[in-house]
């Protein structure tokens, strides 16, 4: 019985258990913080790349009727593309801004902002923005 007490007074180890003990618990909010932080920046990321390729879709249309519909598709493909949930894709919204009317005349300036509702129920924003030519 006594050697038990004894090996229970060495303090032989006790660094290692203090750590799993202490500084495991003060890790998981720092590791909480850095999944949320990068699930974000990838929304983010994702709403940009959106953004642009649906701009660059639009503007390559032969007009405003036709730069709507492949806009929109564009938005269902490159969503799947990049991983999106189906309810994710789905939220997502077109908001398009020209200078002139119609949007695709010369020297017109398109843009577009894509809203996107995540699953956490976070919205992400992004913009983008074309100028055409003066001989388009």
């Amino acid at each position: 019985m006594q050697r038990f007490f004894d090996r229970i007074k060495n303090e032989k180890g006790s660094a290692s258990v203090e750590f799993v003990m202490l500084g495991i618990p003060l890790f998981l909010p720092v590791l909480m913080y850095l999944n949320q932080f990068s699930s974000l920046s990838w929304a983010e990321e994702t709403t940009r790349v959106i953004a642009r390729e649906t701009l660059r879709a639009y503007i390559s249309s032969s007009d405003d009727g036709d730069g709507q519909y492949v806009a929109s598709q564009a938005v269902h493909i490159i969503g799947l593309a990049r991983g999106l949930s189906q309810r994710e894709n789905d939220s997502i919204s077109l908001s398009f801004s020209c200078s002139k009317q119609p949007c695709l005349s010369p020297s017109s300036v398109v843009k577009i902002k894509v809203s996107m509702k995540l699953d956490d129920g976070r919205t992400v924003e992004a913009i983008a923005q074309e100028h055409l030519s003066p001989w388009s």
